[in-house]
């Protein structure tokens, strides 16, 4: 079964704080979407079938979209391990052109002015180097190069790198956040919004609890996850609003919120007015691990605009964006 971040995790103890949620004032051109593992390939996938909603993505051990073609066994040999062959990354790019002219994703004109960071931990063995390569080649045919930050020399395992936080560098345990003095979270937030603060100690504060519309069709928890910087509860301020797609064995079922508190998030967005929105996949059948759909589980167009926790997403944050009122959580 999936390899990406596996080991499942006992539930951790919930910190964050439910309660009603007010309207925010979401700034259109500063939204983007960030991942790690099958969470970097469905940023990914929100970002080449949004970007005309998504404007910049970072991923962490992630690969080219498509690459599974819709089979879990593809998916673990050429997106993950050293393939025999190299993945096509003109025929894949042309593929999304057409899909693209067909209406399945965003057009590709949008990706011209999009930043995108990209990482590889030089110790990960889970996810081949070449991977993370056609990752990069593919976002080059769409993408200026030098909109593209690809990290590949930071010594790191299949974990997501922090800088005083989580546990040895390249172990593997929940939640799978790395204390490899290296802070990720804070270097892809610097080149999708240029020129942010450096935020001081102490800035976190508690998560909230939405709900997510549409979520149980799409194998996604009904219960998501809000940082709202207090600059941004009023919707006088216009913030930017970050989509953050955690790993597999990672989700709040198996972990709590500790993924969504130590990966250095939230001192950043709480000092940058940054929403930050953390959708959560539940464990199921096909999907035991709540790995994020990237090689078919919940059908056919799971990589397209229509599919089940694509649309979900999207909605989602266009419910953000749009300044609806949220629900208020159970």
């Amino acid at each position: 079964m999936h390899k990406l971040l596996l080991t499942v995790a006992a539930l951790a103890a919930s910190s964050a704080v439910a309660g009603p949620l007010t309207k925010m004032n979401i700034d259109p051109d500063r939204i983007t979407v960030s991942g790690i593992s099958a969470g970097g390939q469905m940023a990914h996938q929100m970002h080449i079938a949004y970007s005309d909603l998504i404007n910049g993505a970072g991923i962490i051990a992630g690969g080219p979209f498509g690459c599974a073609d819709g089979s879990l066994t593809t998916a673990m040999a050429r997106c993950m391990g050293a393939a025999d062959d190299a993945f096509p990354v003109v025929e894949q790019a042309d593929a999304i052109r057409n899909a693209a002219e067909d209406g399945r994703l965003a057009t590709t004109d949008a990706l011209a002015d999009d930043p995108v960071w990209l990482f590889h931990g030089s110790l990960d063995t889970t996810v081949a180097t070449g991977v993370s390569d056609a990752l990069a080649a593919l976002y080059a045919e769409f993408v200026p190069a030098g909109q593209i930050h690809y990290v590949r020399d930071i010594v790191s395992g299949h974990g997501f790198p922090a800088q005083g936080r989580g546990s040895e560098c390249n172990t593997m345990e929940a939640p799978f956040v790395a204390d490899c003095d290296y802070d990720a979270a804070g270097a892809l937030l610097q080149h999708l919004y240029p020129g942010l603060d450096v935020p001081e100690p102490g800035l976190e504060k508690d998560l909230t609890e939405a709900k997510l519309p549409g979520a149980a069709a799409a194998g996604l928890s009904e219960t998501a996850y809000l940082f709202i910087p207090p600059a941004c509860a009023d919707g006088e301020q216009a913030c930017g609003l970050h989509l953050v797609l955690h790993g597999c064995a990672q989700s709040a079922v198996q972990v709590g919120t500790d993924f969504m508190q130590q990966s250095g998030y939230l001192p950043w967005a709480a000092e940058n007015n940054i929403v930050l929105a953390f959708p959560q996949v539940v464990p199921g059948t096909l999907n035991p691990y709540a790995c994020w759909d990237w090689w078919g589980y919940t059908g056919a167009n799971y990589r397209f605009r229509d599919g089940a926790q694509m649309a979900v997403l999207a909605d989602w944050i266009n419910s953000l964006q749009d300044k609806q009122a949220l629900s208020e959580t159970q």
